[in-house]
């Protein structure tokens, strides 16, 4: 494989890697309420407490302590498209379109916190419910075993994948082996921030989906990347090893996360709002995995850009 042909293929997988933070994303927006009966059982306040981790967990990217670690998201996203030194310069979805979609995500955002009163500096939210979030820890106290069977459940309903093919425990402080590759130090300092992951494990001839967070929020957002790692490992099963490890170490780096995590759950809202009524979620995405590499950036760009071409496109599909 040329220098060329690699390029398509970690950029196919950079395409692969937004898509699935942003289920992810979307999925901490949303999961609880999917379960919320079960939830409530165990206390009135987690679905509104997990409504103000969803908030906090995408403000934080605007944020003092973020934008210090990590920059200005604006600035980011600009130089994206105009440095040819920025990881994402060459990808045409992530370069022209990141920017927006972190824009966008953020006023939904907004629109979100102002209904439940949250108003004034929104990136200071995550000072500001500090207190309350920390009640999460005190309520959700011997009540793991439940919780972890409705994160499984809130996967399970996302996916259609059964609960057995899910490992998933909660856990006080979690520990990442080199996460994702990192060669820099803010990537081994997200690595030391963890608060969950998930992993694709063989295991007797099956392969299953293993995470492990210090929440139900996290968990359940940890259970549905996983689930989507699972689906989208089909778009690599034509790689030999050595390209395998060369896509892999290129594209999948701790550092990229945080981008994708902010602006993929638009992107996923948008892909949602176009495939066709009827077909499982899970085989569409598989599908689009198995694609090659023009033909999915070529098919994603039409999700945003022209959604009404992309949607008849999608309905002739798999």
């Amino acid at each position: 494989m040329d220098a060329t042909d690699a390029r398509l293929e970690i950029n196919k997988r950079l395409t692969l890697n937004w898509l699935i933070q942003g289920a992810a994303q979307h999925a901490g927006m949303t999961a609880h309420h999917l379960v919320r009966d079960g939830l409530d059982t165990i206390h009135p306040d987690l679905v509104r407490l997990y409504d103000l981790y969803a908030l906090v967990n995408l403000f934080q990217y605007w944020s003092p302590d973020a934008v210090l670690l990590l920059g200005w998201p604006p600035r980011f996203w600009k130089r994206a498209a105009s440095n040819s030194n920025h990881p994402f310069f060459n990808h045409a979805l992530l370069s022209r379109h990141g920017g927006t979609l972190a824009a966008v995500a953020k006023e939904r955002a907004v629109e979100r916190a102002n209904e439940k009163g949250f108003t004034g500096n929104l990136s200071l939210i995550p000072y500001r419910v500090s207190r309350e979030l920390a009640r999460v820890r005190m309520i959700e106290a011997g009540h793991s075993e439940d919780l972890v069977e409705l994160a499984k459940r809130a996967t399970s309903l996302v996916w259609s994948i059964p609960a057995d093919r899910l490992d998933a425990n909660l856990s006080t402080t979690i520990t990442l082996e080199n996460p994702g590759g990192a060669e820099t130090l803010r990537g081994r300092i997200l690595g030391q921030l963890a608060v969950g992951y998930a992993r694709v494990a063989a295991r007797d001839g099956a392969v299953d989906v293993v995470a492990r967070a210090t929440n139900w929020y996290f968990l359940a957002k940890e259970l549905v990347k996983g689930t989507a790692e699972l689906i989208c490992l089909h778009g690599l099963a034509h790689l030999g090893d050595d390209v395998y490890q060369v896509v892999m170490r290129q594209a999948d780096k701790i550092e990229y996360e945080p981008w994708m995590l902010q602006s993929g759950g638009e992107l996923w809202r948008r892909l949602l709002s176009v495939l066709p009524k009827g077909r499982s979620l899970q085989g569409m995405l598989m599908y689009l995995a198995r694609l090659p590499a023009e033909s999915l950036e070529s098919l994603m760009l039409m999700v945003i850009e022209q959604p009404e071409l992309a949607r008849l496109q999608l309905a002739h599909l798999g």
